[in-house]
């Protein structure tokens, strides 16, 4: 890996449209380099073909169903999804927020357009996160979709490591977001949180560890299916259930404070 750090401002890259000089590799994909900082280049437009400084420069150029590449390397920034795209992180690409400003997340999937057949994918991308926060205090958040057409689209977060030193790891308060072979750990709040009745999705082959609040947290009508998880070490449960509709298949619940799942889901 490199030993650099990148650092950015949020820049909302929804607003502009793929400019004609959107630098791509060979293979039509937009690389994140690391070493292009020792440069000093933020400006998208103006980086050399094929790489871009942070993941952020890259997102705000990326179309529709783009596949962004990051490379190893320390990423300060905070990032903002808000169209269909791959993100396709390297082993060693960190993305970290720290931050004494409340409601700032590390990584926002907050869909503006997309439909049925569209879809998010989040890989390999280790997150780290600080914020203070009362509410929404999470690593990673997706709000309720703007619109039924970006309801429809499906997020994945697969093989990422996330954690939050002053608040949840992930939290979903809509939309269909899956979790696939994740590792949330020692988050100050709750490892994982669905809440509202458009919260959905499958959480599956992740484990929660060591958090101080509840490992897995469904309430307000969410419904995700929780299968062949493991939770282990949370302070209080592996599984809390508060007014859900969530289904839990085969998870692995062991060493939680409190017990293994407190409450139960209305399946009806």
């Amino acid at each position: 890996g490199y030993d650099v750090v990148i650092s950015a401002l949020h820049r909302p890259w929804h607003r502009r449209a793929t400019p004609p000089t959107a630098a791509r590799d060979e293979d039509g994909l937009f690389v994140v380099d690391p070493r292009k900082a020792l440069a000093g280049l933020t400006d998208p437009d103006s980086e050399p073909v094929g790489a871009y400084s942070t993941i952020s420069a890259a997102l705000s150029v990326a179309p529709r169903d783009a596949t962004v590449i990051v490379r190893p390397g320390m990423y300060t920034e905070q990032v903002i999804i808000t169209r269909p795209v791959k993100l396709l992180a390297d082993a060693g690409a960190v993305l970290t927020w720290k931050t004494d400003r409340p409601y700032e997340h590390a990584l926002t999937v907050s869909l503006v357009e997309g439909g049925e057949h569209d879809h998010v994918l989040i890989s390999g991308l280790s997150i780290n996160h600080h914020s203070r926060s009362v509410a929404q205090n999470y690593a990673v958040f997706v709000p309720v979709p703007s619109s039924a057409e970006a309801d429809r689209v499906r997020i994945l977060l697969k093989q990422c490591d996330i954690t939050s030193s002053s608040g949840s790891g992930v939290g979903v308060e809509g939309g269909d977001v899956s979790l696939e072979q994740c590792r949330v750990t020692a988050c100050q709040n709750h490892g994982i949180i669905y809440v509202g009745s458009s919260a959905r999705g499958v959480v599956e082959k992740s484990s929660v560890e060591k958090c101080k609040l509840n490992g897995i947290l469904l309430r307000d009508g969410a419904s995700p299916l929780l299968r062949s998880n493991r939770l282990a070490g949370n302070a209080q449960y592996g599984i809390a259930l508060f007014d859900c509709r969530g289904v839990l298949e085969g998870n692995d619940l062991s060493g939680n404070g409190k017990g293994g799942v407190s409450g139960e889901c209305d399946l009806d």
